[in-house]
């Protein structure tokens, strides 16, 4: 099949097929045509169809011709001999024309007054009304060709009064003609009029007859039609169509091509089309019966069956360019009309918002200015404004939509949510570029965020892991260093050397054991158990654990706590670890001989713990770096304090469900817990 689809003979043979099968229906239907007409006509009142009055008035102009010629050759006396026989030759051949061997048309010529008949062809013995159908009239005057034709219908008395009125007028003698045809004319003579007897006797037959030969040859035409569009487009050994050099060309250079050969054969079928009209109107026996009629229909068919395989070219080009999907490129018009579109487009979107906003405004008030000035007496301006009207509302709702859209989508990205993205589809194109450059700083922040957790969880683990790993030996110094403080020294030196690594051992313990639990505080591991705990009373508690180190600093303790017991929601485990922190960042850094300030306020469902003092170095360090892993307030580290006391403070109350905030101002340092109430 695939062969068969791309063969070249194929396709000649189907061109040939086709082009042969349209010749042959078109002749065919040229046919029934023609029965068409005849067929229209009762065979009953053939007598009243328009042809045969037609040949009624032919032969009563015939007949007034050969009066005309008689009176001419008796009033005329000096005629020539040949003149005469000219003359006389012509009434001959009327007369032979009249016989009642060679025609079926009978006719009398009658006086003005219709007593007395002066010429005829009615049988001797017999009556013209029992001869036809149906009688008909004309008049004519002697020596005149033109005749009245009156048909069928009229009485005498009409007959009388249009001669006498015509007698008045004239100069000439008045002749009335009484004419018919029987109601079936004798097949022997095989006249005009038999002809058209027989014709509208068997029109129905003949129609039927040449509309199925039309119909057949169309039908296999247009299949053969469809198989050559079917195989446009692909040749031997290529599976996908392709376009030849025809199919390559301006649809509209095609069209003129395909319209330069049409104009011979349409010229050729219009031309005879008239002739065609004619004859079957008037022409009075069969045309396939007639030299002329047959030639007359050849070359419309071919005319038309031209002009059809030309339009089934064009057909054929326009398959092949649907099927590549190359139609709108090749079309001349749309490649520029595209051309246009895309440059102002361009153009359009190159010009900053403000400008497209002034351009679009001024546009909508230059054209409601024309609507306006003449749209006041005419609706179809009218109807044109209120048409722009809508057309810009449905704009700004479009925009209105989209902007809506961005911004949701920016709230949802302020809100956290970074894998939410604005569908730009179907947006202008300043908000769509607009809604493309939030998703991708979303894209961005979900990266840096995704980078962010994975180094500090790269950081935490890397610290459990190295605590750990120092736990072990670190372990195994203290004993051995316990076991040393157990033994006799002599050596006061060596006592000395065992007190500093006790010193040393323990504050490397309890650095690795802060670590691990800033660790675990930053990435939420800690088990977290809140419950109803009393702050006053906790507070209390940590102030005796540190009351000896704080007096060892010269540091007084003021404490501010209001009447009775404030209850708070939290884990009684890290809230102390945090007040502990706290107390232990004061004895380290506070200046000694001074206050630490510690108040408890309570109210709108909350309980806030304020600590107090005044910093012995001076904090130039803002507090947000203050409460980062390993900062101290003094540069020198000249104390014991490991720099992670503040950060493990504010994990462990945002573990809570609190809130952990640092004020300086000046050398006057301040933190705040901030937790909720225990209803």
């Amino acid at each position: 099949m695939k062969k068969i689809r791309g063969s070249l003979a194929c396709k000649a043979v189907a061109w040939i097929a086709f082009a042969a099968l349209s010749f042959a229906g078109i002749f065919y239907a040229l046919q029934a045509v023609t029965a068409l007409y005849y067929a229209a006509v009762e065979p009953e009142d053939w007598q009243s169809s328009y042809p045969f009055e037609n040949m009624l008035c032919q032969k009563a102009e015939r007949l007034a011709e050969g009066a005309a010629v008689q009176s001419y050759i008796r009033e005329q006396s000096g005629l020539s001999y040949v003149e005469q026989r000219q003359l006389q030759d012509e009434l001959a051949r009327v007369k032979e024309e009249f016989d009642p061997a060679v025609t079926n048309y009978r006719v009398q010529i009658k006086s003005a007054d219709g007593k007395e008949v002066l010429a005829g062809n009615v049988p001797q013995g017999e009556n013209l009304e029992h001869v036809v159908e149906q009688v008909h009239y004309a008049t004519f005057r002697e020596g005149e060709r033109h005749v009245e034709f009156y048909g069928a219908g009229l009485y005498w008395s009409d007959v009388e009064a249009t001669t006498d009125s015509a007698e008045s007028t004239g100069t000439g003698r008045l002749y009335v003609i009484e004419c018919g045809v029987a109601a079936e004319p004798d097949p022997t003579v095989q006249d005009a009029f038999y002809q058209l007897w027989y014709q509208i006797h068997e029109a129905q037959n003949c129609l039927a007859k040449n509309g199925l030969r039309a119909g057949l040859f169309l039908g296999m035409a247009v299949l053969w039609l469809i198989w050559l569009l079917w195989s446009a487009g692909y040749k031997t050994g290529r599976d996908e169509p392709g376009a030849a050099w025809q199919d390559r060309l301006f649809l509209e250079a095609y069209l003129v091509l395909a319209a330069l050969a049409l104009i011979l054969p349409t010229m050729l079928w219009a031309e005879l089309l008239n002739e065609f009209e004619y004859r079957v109107m008037n022409l009075y026996q069969d045309m396939m019966m007639d030299p002329d009629g047959v030639l007359i229909l050849l070359g419309i068919s071919a005319g038309l069956a031209a002009t059809v395989v030309i339009c089934a070219m064009v057909l054929c080009t326009l398959t092949v360019r649907l099927k590549t999907h190359t139609l709108a490129r090749s079309v001349l018009i749309t490649r520029a009309a595209l051309w246009l579109w895309r440059g102002g487009k361009e153009f359009l979107n190159g010009l900053p918002m403000t400008w497209k906003t002034l351009a679009l405004c001024g546009t909508y008030l230059f054209l409601t200015l024309i609507f306006y000035s003449y749209g006041r007496y005419n609706g179809f301006w009218c109807f044109l404004w209120f048409a722009a009207s809508a057309v810009g509302m449905l704009y700004l709702g479009w925009w209105a939509i989209s902007f809506c859209r961005l911004r949701q989508g920016g709230k949802a990205m302020a809100t956290g949510n970074l894998n939410h993205r604005v569908d730009t589809h179907r947006m202008p194109l300043d908000l769509k570029s607009h809604g493309e450059d939030l998703n991708n700083i979303s894209a961005g922040l979900a990266n840096a965020v995704e980078e962010q957790m994975k180094s500090e969880r790269f950081k935490a683990e890397l610290i459990t892991n190295v605590s750990h790993d120092l736990k072990t030996p670190l372990t195994t110094i203290i004993n051995y260093v316990s076991l040393l403080k157990t033994t006799q020294q002599t050596d006061p030196k060596a006592m000395e050397y065992i007190e500093v690594l006790d010193r040393k051992s323990q504050r490397l313990k309890k650095l690795t054991e802060d670590l691990v639990e800033a660790s675990k505080a930053s990435t939420g591991v800690l088990k977290v158990e809140r419950e109803k705990l009393g702050l006053s009373q906790l507070i209390d508690q940590a102030l005796g654990e540190w009351e000896e180190k704080l007096a060892d600093r010269k540091l007084m303790v003021i404490k501010t706590l209001p009447e009775g017991e404030t209850f708070v929601y939290a884990d009684g485990r890290h809230l102390w670890r945090v007040i502990d922190n706290l107390l232990s960042n004061c004895a380290k850094y506070a200046m000694e001989g001074t206050r630490i300030y510690m108040e408890l306020i309570r109210g709108h469902g909350q309980a806030t713990l304020s600590i107090k003092n005044i910093s012995r170095e001076a904090l130039n360090v803002p507090p947000e770096q203050l409460m980062e892993r390993f900062v101290r307030g003094e540069e020198s580290r000249s104390t014991e304090g490991s720099g992670l006391g503040l950060s493990i403070a504010r994990s462990l109350t945002e573990l809570q469900g609190g809130n952990f905030s640092l004020t300086v101002d000046g050398d006057l340092f301040k933190a705040s817990i901030t937790l909720p109430q225990s209803s």
